[in-house]
């Protein structure tokens, strides 16, 4: 096992901890359902997604999905469970699964596990009553980053053939990251945004962990930072939730600008940055807040924004 190896297995295991110790005796929101379901057949205990609904509520509603994040190297499809319950308690189905995590695997097979269950979801979303041809995909902090590149890839045929897969069959209203860390070849950022000199020994160790022993020699290399996949695509309407606190903000404020260049370049609909620098619940609005808290006001807040945000990207 590499030094990184050993790092990231390390880090899992205090995120783990940390978050069953936050989430201990708390309640799960009310007012919805969830089942679980395996997206491929093989028994791996990380090809397993949940689909949530609104409890006594019937017919066909909107899809959420949802990516959860975890540096991908932690979580799986409970992690986020609080807050897709709030979620399907308004009123939508939301499915949130499972992938499998570095150094199991690398980014290559997580994007490829993500297409996998996407394509469960679009051949079983209308035994659960979901509409394909209305879909907010979403996800936080590495999510973030994986929910967009599956956008892009949906998007790009070019893509699809890097990636070794195939798009399913919805159609993605728009796209909601939650404090996203997408510029995954520079993940240290220095005051002014720009990739950090000072953490170039981190890269250089992170880097074998998502690409490979020999990064550079990837095929998806060139195309796993959001300023490399977006490239030459024109996106639906996207929405950042970020906020002062955010220990990786500084993605979140380049992200945002880097899209509403895109805006006014035309490769992009539309884009909101719900940015929280004061709020009633600051000391704990943190990195990814709305997923950890779901049950504050400010969390709520963002969340009813994220809704509304996709109510509107329907009728674009």
């Amino acid at each position: 096992m590499t030094f990184a190896e050993k790092v990231a297995k390390n880090m899992a295991k205090s995120m783990k901890k940390h978050d069953e110790k936050h989430k201990s005796g708390k309640p799960l929101p009310k007012g919805a359902e969830v089942r679980e379901y395996a997206y491929l057949p093989d028994g791996h205990e990380m090809h397993k997604l949940n689909v949530y609904r609104p409890k006594d509520v019937n017919g066909v509603l909107p899809l959420i999905i949802d990516i959860h994040g975890g540096a991908w190297i932690y979580g799986d499809k409970d992690l986020n469970k609080g807050m897709c319950m709030y979620l399907a308690a308004q009123g939508y189905c939301v499915v949130g699964m499972s992938y499998r995590l570095i150094p199991e695997v690398t980014l290559e097979d997580q994007v490829r596990d993500i297409f996998d269950s996407l394509h469960f979801i679009a051949r079983h979303a209308r035994e659960w009553g979901a509409d394909t041809s209305h879909v907010m995909l979403t996800g936080d902090s590495a999510g973030g980053h994986l929910s967009s590149l599956s956008l892009c890839i949906c998007l790009s045929a070019r893509l699809r053939e890097i990636y070794g897969v195939t798009a399913p069959e919805m159609h993605f209203d728009c796209l909601v990251m939650s404090h996203p860390v997408c510029e995954v070849h520079s993940i240290m950022r220095a005051k002014d945004f720009s990739p950090s000199p000072h953490f170039a020994w981190f890269q250089r160790e992170f880097e074998p962990l998502l690409f490979g022993s020999d990064p550079g020699s990837s095929k998806i290399y060139n195309f796993a930072s959001f300023t490399q996949y977006s490239r030459g695509l024109t996106l639906p309407p996207v929405m950042i939730i970020g906020c002062e606190r955010d220990v990786y903000g500084k993605h979140s404020k380049f992200l945002s600008a880097y899209i509403e260049k895109m805006v006014r370049e035309g490769r992009c609909k539309r884009f909101v940055f719900d940015y929280t620098d004061k709020a009633s619940e600051r000391d704990k609005l943190c990195h990814v807040y709305e997923v950890m808290y779901p049950d504050l006001p400010d969390s709520q807040r963002a969340l009813t924004a994220a809704l509304d945000f996709f109510c509107e990207s329907m009728k674009d």
